[in-house]
């Protein structure tokens, strides 16, 4: 990780998983609003599927969110306390909270890229 100085890189940092499932999230809305009508005219089966799936993606993102909101205090405190002996005790607290950014947006933003890559290259 390139070492941060300004706090509006840290910030920056912070925020750039949550913009990411802030961008990525209508991008898969839009593909799938679009396909289903066709796919259900076409193909209902597969339309039935799309539609389980969709719902099933949500409750597993949900889950794991979940557990990464429960993991997160621990993790980030032992960061933190790892960080008191660093070599740059001030960076170090900065990739803990931007780490801890990246592991809470991570279960959602791997399904949001998936759905895009999935739906976008396949219609």
């Amino acid at each position: 990780m390139p070492k941060i100085t300004s706090p509006y890189a840290v910030y920056h940092s912070m925020l750039e998983p949550w913009t990411r499932l802030a961008t990525g999230s209508p991008d898969v809305v839009n593909l799938r609003l679009v396909a289903m009508p066709w796919l259900w005219i076409s193909d209902p089966m597969q339309a039935s599927r799309e539609m389980q799936q969709m719902i099933t993606e949500k409750h597993e993102a949900l889950s794991e969110t979940i557990v990464a909101i429960s993991q997160t205090p621990m993790q980030l405190w032992v960061d933190i306390m790892s960080a008191c002996w660093s070599a740059n005790p001030c960076q170090s607290v900065n990739e803990a909270f931007i780490d801890s950014s990246q592991r809470l947006a991570y279960p959602s933003n791997s399904r949001v890229l998936a759905n895009q890559e999935r739906l976008g290259t396949s219609r």
